[in-house]
Parts: C-alpha cells; structure tokens; sequence
C-alpha cells in the first residue's frame, strides 16, 4: 500500500494526465436509466467509445475493462471465457457484487457464474458506460461495487465487414458483420463469428460459434426490436496447479484433470417496444435466456467418472416511463418494474479420496421490483438525484445434502438514493452521493449453507464524492468513497463438515466489512500525436468486527493501476505501449491472512494499428516481458491453488469493410 501511495504521488507530481479511457461520452444511459447527452447525476460513471475500445488493441470484452479505475479483472485461463469483474474490492463474489449489463439487460446468471462477457466481441460494441460506485435503487440485486452497461451497435445504412484472426496458442477466427437499412423505418443487423484455440494451458482448448441479430423499426412514436443470439462453447478444463508444479511448468495438469470440460449453449430472445409520448416516453422489454452445460469436473488426483450438467432459465419483463414534468422546476424521472424468474438445475457427479458422490441441487426464483429516479434542477448548477426500490424475492430449492427436501426462503427490502451534482461551470462537476445497496443470496449460494440456516440478504451503505474536470484536451475524474456491508456472503473455507481431511467449506454471512478507496483517472493530448493516460485504483478492503476483525479481505488487490501511451506516427499507423500494475494480495479464501500476500504483477503490452481506407489492421502483443505469473490463486487451507496466466503472446487482427 505504501509503495503504491509513492507511485500514486510521482504520477500526480509529473502532472501526467490519464486516459481516455475517462471520456464521458456523447451519451449516458447507465446512471438514470434513460438517455442524456452528458452525466447530470450525482454517479461516476466512466465511458469507453468504440473508437477507444478499437485503439486498444485488445481482442476482448474483459480486457477492454481492464483500463477502468477501480475495476479488477481476475481470468481464470487468460483467454476471457472464464473470469471475476470487480468494481471497488470483491474477489471470489465479484461476479455476484458487480452487476453486468448488455444494452440494459441482465448479463450476470442468478448463480455465481461468470456473466457472458467472452461472447461479446469488442467490434460489437459501440461504447461501455461503468458506473463505479454502488446503485440499489436503480438497478436492485447485485449493484453493490458498481454496474457496467455495455451497449452494442445499432444498425446502420449499408455496412459488411469480415474480419479474420490468428494468435499464439493456434488461435484462428473469422467473423462476419452486416448491417443494412431495408426501408426508411426497418433496419437490421447481423454479426457470425467461430474460432478455436489451444490456450495456454494443457487440456484448455476451446471451440466457438455464435450468431447474433438485431431487427428495429422506427416509425410515428413508435419503435420495435427484435434481437437473438446463439453461442456454442466447447472448452477444455485444464485444473489448478500446486506452488512446485506451477514454478516447474505452469501449462501443466494433473493428470485427474484430463477428461475435463464445460460445453456450453447460449439461446437468447428479446422483444422491446417503445412509445414517444410527448415529454414522456414509455418503453417496455421481455427477454428469455436459456443456458444449458454438460460439465465433466474432477478433484484433484481423484478424476470424475461421468458428466454432469447445469441448466438455467432466465425469464424477465421490465417497462418503464421516464420523461419530465414541472413543479415549480424541471424534474426528469425514471418509474419502472423489474420482474425476473429463473429456474436453475445442477447435477455434478465426482470422486473424492475413492468415495463416489454427487452434487445436486435446484431453485426457482422469482423477484418482484418497483423502482423511481428523480433528478430536480434545482438551479442552474445544481441537480439532485432521489430514488427508491423495493424488492420482493422467493425462494423454492432443493440441495442433495443440506436440503433433500426441499427449502422456502422469502424476503423484501427497500432501499434509497441521495446525491447532489454541482457546476461550477459546463467542464466542472462536483458530485456527493449516498446509495443503500442489497444482493440476495445466489440460487447455489443457499444450497451450500449450513443444513437449516437461510443466508440473510447482504445489505450495505455507499458513500462518495467526486470530481468531473476538463481543460482543453486534459481530462480528470476523481472519486473517493466507501462501501458498508453487513451480512456480506462469502464462502468460508474453515467451517462445515470434517471428513479427517480439514472442513468442506459453506456459505455464510461474513461479520460487518468495508472498503474505502479513491479512483483516478487523468487525460492528456500532448500534441496532435502523442496521448498519455493513467488510471488508478486504491482500496483498503477489511473486515470490521467478529473473527477476522482487521484482517484484509483476501483475493483484493490494494492497488490497481495502468498506464499508456498512443503515438501517431503518420495517418495510417498508430503504436502504444501499456504498463499494468495489480499489488500484492492474499490468495481467495485466505481470510485469516495466514499464508502471506502473493507478489505484485506487472504486465507490459503494445500494439500497432494501421488504418488505410476499407482496411483495419491490429497487432498487439501481451506481457512482453514474458512474466510468469497466476492472476487467480486459492488458499482455503489445503495450501496454494494456482490458474496460471498466458506468458508473451500475441493477435493479429485484420478486418476489411465494404458497402
């Protein structure tokens, strides 16, 4: 922590403006859940363009995030298709405290899954707005460190594009995008891609397809779409290494991992329906998303005999009116309904020390939500932000060992919103904000408890200030803050049953935790050429009462920053040069701070983009250095598990448009 204030210090001491990844953007959804041409609320809330996202250079979803302060990104295999996303210091429950969005739609599963980022490819997207800081009563369940929206592209007149991919680990792909206006008020657009791979580890390949389509009207006040995605997924499931046999050769596996696998199918369908009504404008969306896996999972030195599977439905509806009205001032608002029903199904068999057995469990879930945002102008630089939600979930499930008859668990919380945003002039914003947040306990979460407790809902208090200022071409945003949680759920290593080989491990509700912490992020165009840019992310996340009081919670990094350089060498060729920089931290699990913190990693990464007419090219290269490192390593008392991370590797993307 205190090597990393210095670097923090030297930074803002060289005057070295960060990035652009912190440009707000032509248009923010995320913070009042309708549209605004700049951020008037009281949220932080980083934009990335797509012509940011483009000169990144990065080839996916989860490492375009990676340039957001405050945002950890843990890849279980380095290539996105398994990963934890936290905003402001989660670990082993980041997917569970961060909610992920794809155009407004839930991405995150009602289980502890990872949300479907690796199916969405960056050329698709047309800009991701993150909201770092809590929003319970805009969006309910999960909002608890932050939300990322990511927002795909729309249709567009007359526009194809084919794109192909080579890369380290016999990568090879090809995608395919069409976009064309077939009627003044109908447009559609398409985009197909496959690609498979060896990946780093041994037993990691993994083969890809999917398709994805969007059909919109536009016509007298009213609007209509259709979207559909399919994906198949086929990835090989290498294991986690001991300390000695990753220092020895980290692509290794043991060999009780070798039949191992998760394939995957994605089917999703999604109505909306729009109507402009004056200074209101009521909307309306119904999405269905099926996804089912069969799942051969093994322990280590004891392979599994058969395969198993999970199953998830996901069912939701969601209107909603927004607009304006007058009260003696202009009051936007925002009122809506979130309905969400899910049905999930797991049945994993495996052997552990030559003893058969079986995981099995299932829930239905059904959430009722009824939510308003209002933000009054209260002068001419002053806007207030005022919102409220209140949530009603049940619970029917069933676990093969803590409840094989079957459990009830129901609950209702209602929670607020309070900020207020300053304008010292249209470039300067000061911002104070305080947000009550909640997640329910995951459909698997309850079945992995102690036989006949019911987690309580986790809830927790957000508060933070910030800091909108630009100047010319230098940009800056500021955040400080800090999340409350009581009852945070955490699955605890050292309890649960002792079969002669240590405790099993259960989910639990955690003693009083927090996290304070500052984001940062700074701009500079040096010159028409030459742009620098840095962000920063500090956080002190502990916990505050009970067993592990003053203890760090473990799987957090303190300390996260990156830097980078662009320079324009002519009208064609664009190069960069990345440094990312992750502190020391315990491994996941580790809550008691026994075994030491790991090291730090620091990971360089450049590119070179060129540009020349219906041409796109991009070459990038990661870890230069060829840093030997694990992004994600367990404790839970049995000693060091580690998923190693890609050494140097590269993509050579080239992509050519036509009309």
């Amino acid at each position: 922590m205190k090597c990393f204030r210095s670097i923090m210090a030297g930074v803002c001491g060289l005057a070295l403006p960060l990035s652009s990844f912190a440009d707000l953007g032509p248009i923010v959804i995320t913070p009042t859940r309708t549209e605004q041409v700049q951020n008037n609320s009281s949220a932080t809330v980083y934009v990335l363009t797509s012509e940011q996202i483009k000169s990144s250079g990065v080839s996916s979803t989860s490492d375009v995030l990676r340039g957001i302060p405050g945002v950890q990104v843990d890849d279980l295999f380095g290539n996105g298709s398994q990963i934890n996303v936290s905003v402001r210091g989660f670990s082993s429950t980041a997917n569970a405290n961060t909610l992920v969005l794809v155009n407004g739609r839930r991405l995150n599963y009602s289980d502890t899954a990872s949300p479907d980022l690796h199916h969405i490819l960056p050329r698709d997207i047309e800009r991701i707005e993150v909201l770092v800081g809590s929003a319970g009563s805009l969006y309910g369940d999960q909002a608890v460190g932050g939300v990322i929206n990511i927002i795909t592209k729309r249709p567009v007149d007359n526009f194809h594009q084919i794109v192909t991919r080579v890369g380290s680990f016999d990568y090879r792909g090809i995608d395919f995008s069409s976009s064309r206006r077939l009627a003044p008020s109908l447009a559609y657009r398409l985009s197909a891609g496959t690609f498979e791979a060896d990946n780093y580890r041994d037993n990691n390949a993994e083969e890809n397809t999917s398709f994805s389509g969007l059909l919109e009207y536009d016509k007298d006040n009213n609007s209509f779409f259709i979207e559909l995605q399919e994906v198949n997924n086929d990835l090989d499931l290498p294991g986690a290494l001991l300390e000695d046999e990753f220092e020895d050769d980290p692509t290794q596996i043991n060999p009780a991992f070798s039949n191992d696998f998760r394939n995957e199918d994605i089917s999703v369908f999604r109505l909306g329906y729009a109507r402009d009504l004056g200074a209101h404008r009521f909307s309306i969306d119904a999405t269905r998303r099926d996804t089912d896996a069969d799942i051969f999972q093994s322990f280590r030195d004891n392979p599994s005999e058969m395969a198993g599977f999970d199953d998830r439905e996901n069912n939701s509806i969601n209107p909603k009116l927004s607009g304006s009205f007058a009260a003696g001032v202009e009051i936007p608002y925002v009122v809506g309904i979130d309905l969400e029903e899910v049905d999930y199904e797991l049945e994993i068999p495996f052997v552990f020390f030559g003893v058969p057995g079986e995981t099995i469990s299932s829930n239905e879930q059904e959430s009722k939500s009824l939510y308003f945002q209002i933000n009054p102008r209260l002068t001419e630089m002053t806007q207030l932000t005022f919102g409220m939600r209140h949530t009603d979930v049940e619970n029917d499930f069933i676990d093969g060992t803590a409840y094989p008859d079957g459990g009830d668990y129901d609950d209702d919380i209602t929670v607020a919103e309070l900020g207020i945003a300053y304008f010292i002039d249209q470039q300067t914003r000061v911002t104070a904000r305080l947000d009550q947040n909640f997640r329910f306990a995951k459909v698997n979460e309850l079945a992995l408890a102690a036989a006949g407790d019911i987690l309580d809902t986790q809830t927790g208090d957000s508060f933070e200030i910030g800091l909108d200022l630009t100047r010319g071409n230098n940009q800056l945003i500021v955040s400080i803050y800090r999340l409350d949680l009581e009852d945070e759920i955490e699955f605890d290593p050292t309890v649960g049953p002792d079969f002669g080989f240590g405790p099993t491990g259960l989910n639990v509700n955690l003693d009083k935790t927090r996290r304070d912490g500052v984001t940062l992020s700074l701009f500079s165009q040096l010159n028409e050429s030459f742009g620098l840019g840095t962000e920063i992310g500090i956080v002190d996340a502990e916990f505050r009462s009970g067993t592990f009081d003053g203890k760090d919670i473990s799987g957090v990094s303190d300390a996260i920053a990156k830097l980078r350089g662009d320079y324009r060498v002519n009208d064609y060729f664009t190069t960069y040069l990345e440094y990312n920089y992750s502190s020391p931290r315990y491994a996941q699990g580790d809550n008691a701070n026994e075994f030491g913190k790991n090291g730090s990693i620091t990971v360089y990464n450049a590119g070179i983009v060129y540009q020349y007419k219906a041409w796109d090219v991009n070459f990038r290269v990661n870890n230069l250095a060829d840093e030997e490192y694990a992004e994600f390593v367990t404790n839970n008392g049995f000693g060091a598990a580690y998923q190693p991370s890609p050494e140097r590797n590269f993509m050579l993307t080239a992509g050519y448009s036509f009309e």
